[in-house]
């Protein structure tokens, strides 16, 4: 009976411990790469210089703040306001990708879609066509996406790039714009996708209680955050100042920081750092990224997603603009080539567990469909 128990016990741990991986299957991605080419770069000191601190520290103080302000209901009480003033799906719908393709734009595509689709998956529960929930659902995603790749907070992907090449807001801005105001355009039409039937919005506000000193501390913390990426502020003070400001204001909001992809960085960073000293694979990456970065990246962020790709290649070309046009469209297409994605597809399936497939293919048909017009209108452009 001990034995029996034991055994369903290890299995338990087991199906745990896979779950994990799957979930975390980035970072044990970036994990494993760095053991394999510590056994050709011998772990030194050295490790600690591969890794950019002001990314980390940049993105820690971010996903502080903007939890901070998640928490307090903000979002959720705007959204319900604009929801009010709706009375059709195609309006609905349009109010929903509107504040996620803004919304990404200050609090990432991840904050964005963690905070909205919930918020969707009510205002949706009682569409009589399932599928039209699923493209919504699906249009939200790209909103956040493609409207997170116009500034340097808005995805990590972004954050990293700016700050390794040093690039300056406008140079930034130039590059993204044709990019975001043509998905944003492409969006606008795929509204037409959508029945414009009547439908009565509901109120969802539940257990939020805004009250205005949380919400303009974390305002205020947001603000100098931002001016440590742009260099404004000493990157090290704002991180001691957001760390000690949320210790006395909610530490909570430390448990709910997405600590796997700060680790998924540093692991990344010290893979990358080995590879530069493994002569043949260097030499390989080095000869694929003087082809056409932009099409080799987006290619990769299909299969690594975007963030591991941005990483990867940063160290093997110098044409920056190619690379951050080639990670933005990147992240459409597959379910991985954004992790932003995989949290609308988790949220989705948690509430319809049997119509997962049905999401997966619709998913990659729109996604696709985006990723092949952006990418020959954003040329034109």
């Amino acid at each position: 009976m001990g034995e029996k128990n034991y055994l369903k016990n290890y299995s338990v741990l087991g199906k745990n411990v896979l779950t994990y991986i799957k979930t975390e299957i980035v970072l044990f991605i970036a994990v494993f790469l760095s053991v394999i080419t510590a056994g050709f770069v011998k772990p030194s000191i050295d490790y600690f210089a591969y890794i950019d601190y002001k990314v980390i520290c940049c993105l820690f103080c971010l996903m502080i703040v903007v939890n901070g302000l998640q928490k307090t209901g903000l979002f959720q009480v705007a959204a319900t306001a604009l929801i009010k003033k709706t009375g059709t799906l195609r309006k609905i719908t349009a109010v929903l990708v509107g504040l996620v393709f803004f919304g990404s734009m200050v609090i990432t595509n991840d904050v964005a879609l963690i905070t909205f689709i919930p918020f969707a998956l009510i205002l949706l529960k009682e569409l009589d066509n399932p599928r039209q929930r699923v493209v919504i659902l699906v249009l939200m995603t790209i909103a956040a996406n493609i409207g997170s790749s116009l500034t340097p907070v808005g995805n990590p992907q972004n954050l990293f790039l700016f700050t390794f090449y040093g690039l300056s807001p406008g140079l930034f801005f130039k590059i993204t714009v044709p990019i975001v105001f043509t998905g944003g355009v492409l969006l606008l039409a795929s509204l037409l996708l959508i029945k414009n039937d009547t439908v009565h919005a509901k109120d969802i506000i539940a257990n939020y209680q805004l009250t205005l000193q949380q919400v303009s501390i974390y305002l205020i913390l947001f603000l100098i955050s931002i001016l440590a990426v742009f260099n404004v502020i000493p990157y090290l003070l704002v991180c001691i100042i957001v760390f000690l400001s949320v210790l006395i204001v909610d530490r909570s909001i430390l448990t709910s920081i997405d600590y796997s992809l700060l680790l998924t960085f540093v692991f990344f960073f010290i893979f990358i750092g080995n590879i530069q000293k493994i002569p043949v694979i260097h030499s390989f990456l080095a000869s694929i990224s003087r082809q056409n970065i932009q099409l080799v990246s987006a290619s990769a962020s299909q299969v690594i997603s975007n963030v591991p790709a941005a990483i990867l290649f940063s160290s093997f070309t110098e044409d920056f603009q190619g690379l951050i046009r080639g990670v933005s469209l990147g992240g459409l297409g597959s379910l991985v080539a954004s992790l932003a994605s995989v949290i609308t597809y988790k949220l989705f399936t948690h509430s319809y567990r049997n119509e997962s497939k049905s999401f997966m293919a619709i998913f990659t048909i729109i996604n696709s469909i985006f990723l092949i017009l952006l990418f020959g209108l954003t040329a034109i452009v």
